[in-house]
């Protein structure tokens, strides 16, 4: 099988599952998932977004395994990742919860971090609170949070949100793949992004959720950001346009701003050829 733009639709790698100090991380046990392909000197972290989990890394990982060791984590709450204990952790927690998992897994030097959405959020946050573990980064459909909408902004979201996954992720999986992708989508994209969405755990979404409405990514992550950067919005994202992964863009210093034209909010997955080239020339382009 391969997608429409010549990627080959390979197999998932195995899931696999580390243990981390579930205490000290606030988790409700001590299990993460994720996925891995690849070997070498070199460790790219892969943070999906909020309806997301490591499938949707599929192209990703497959492109770029021979230049590095690819990780594609679960988030705590996702995909039998154990989840947090507070209902409304925030970014920091995500984020020391991904660098544990990276000390688990052996990763002791920086590592090349790309995030999507919600996990471009946790991406920043890393990046700001554990500069020495972060040596390029890339952000796709980039997020910058909630709290700079406003009241009314946030609540009207928060309620989406909750009411997306009240009958569960099949259901979310049913109504909300439209907006993550961009109108007319092949068959294939359609597909790959419902059978992600299906996986999703309310509990988790909403704490997740939870944890978006409090953060500003422009004030509270981007000025401490000090790798080079590299975020991409694609120009039919209608959950974070591209003058959200702008304004991130500008208040990190240094960062370039890409906008593909003809995708939507999972160029992962859209289009995912034109991504790992732009992924892979900003990690390993030098």
């Amino acid at each position: 099988m391969t997608h429409p733009d010549g990627s080959p639709v390979s197999p998932l790698p195995d899931l696999l599952f580390a243990e981390v100090d579930a205490r000290a991380l606030g988790l409700e046990g001590p299990r993460l998932s994720y996925m891995e392909a690849g070997q070498g000197a070199r460790t790219v972290l892969l943070l999906h977004g909020i309806g997301a989990n490591s499938t949707g890394w599929r192209f990703v990982l497959h492109a770029l395994a021979p230049d590095a060791r690819v990780i594609a984590w679960n988030a705590p709450g996702y995909f039998l990742s154990d989840g947090f204990v507070s209902e409304a952790p925030r970014a920091e927690a995500y984020a020391d919860a991904a660098a544990a998992l990276l000390d688990t897994l052996g990763v002791r030097g920086p590592v090349l971090l790309v995030g999507s959405s919600f996990g471009s959020m946790v991406a920043a946050c890393l990046a700001a609170r554990h500069p020495a573990r972060v040596d390029r980064m890339v952000l796709l459909g980039t997020s910058r949070g909630l709290r700079w909408t406003g009241p009314e902004g946030r609540a009207r979201m928060l309620a989406m949100r909750s009411a997306s996954v009240a009958e569960g992720g099949v259901a979310l999986a049913r109504t909300r793949y439209g907006k993550l992708i961009a109108p007319g989508s092949a068959p294939l994209v359609v597909e790959l992004v419902q059978r992600m969405l299906a996986a999703t755990n309310p509990r988790g979404l909403m704490q997740a959720a939870r944890c978006m409405d409090g953060v500003d990514v422009v004030e509270d992550f981007a000025p401490r950001v000090a790798c080079p950067t590299l975020a991409i919005t694609c120009a039919e994202d209608v959950v974070n346009p591209p003058e959200v992964g702008r304004a991130v863009a500008d208040a990190i210093p240094g960062a370039r701003f890409e906008s593909p034209p003809g995708v939507g909010h999972l160029p992962e997955l859209e289009a995912p050829a034109l991504t790992a080239e732009m992924i892979r020339a900003h990690l390993f382009g030098g």
